[in-house]
């Protein structure tokens, strides 16, 4: 998913793709999974996914579509209290 690494995230694969937050080169506890060769995303996946970002259905909307920019999204982390400043 290229607007995740867009956002600051970094792939690693596995039995699936793991795309983990970096925030100053440094990987975060933020992260979410994508089966290798997932052509579209169900309702179920993107709960799940909405769920490891811990985004609402139009926060990630808009991480996926690109509104809501890296830096946007890590702010957004801080003030939930999920990332430290």
């Amino acid at each position: 998913m290229a607007a995740l690494l867009k956002k600051g995230f970094e792939e690693r694969s596995s039995h699936h793709k793991i795309f983990y937050l970096c925030i100053d080169g440094k990987i975060s506890g933020v992260h979410t999974f994508l089966s290798h060769g997932m052509k579209e995303y169900n309702t179920d996946l993107l709960a799940k996914m909405r769920t490891q970002l811990h985004l609402s259905g139009k926060e990630l909307d808009d991480l996926i579509r690109c509104p809501l920019s890296g830096e946007d999204y890590a702010k957004l982390l801080i003030e939930r209290g999920i990332l430290e400043k």
